[in-house]
């Protein structure tokens, strides 16, 4: 049995903001995202500071739990 393809209607599509073909930086044409915005001093050290706080934070997790599961069932 063969079926034909449904036929679809077009819809409009979302067009970017008449100024957004000036842009230059980043972020495409709806412009910057949260993390095409660099910080003003030109690092990222409190993002780099986050993540390995909360990095090490899941590896304490992960070895306390593997440590209380072999101390149980040893």
């Amino acid at each position: 049995m063969k079926f034909s393809p449904a036929k679809r209607e077009q819809t409009p599509v979302a067009k970017p903001p008449p100024e957004a073909l000036h842009r230059v930086d980043g972020g495409g044409p709806w412009g910057p995202t949260q993390f095409d915005l660099p910080e003003r001093d030109g690092s990222n050290t409190q993002a780099v500071v986050v993540v390995a706080v909360v990095g090490a934070i899941v590896l304490l997790v992960i070895a306390g739990l593997w440590a209380l599961l072999y101390y149980q069932y040893n």
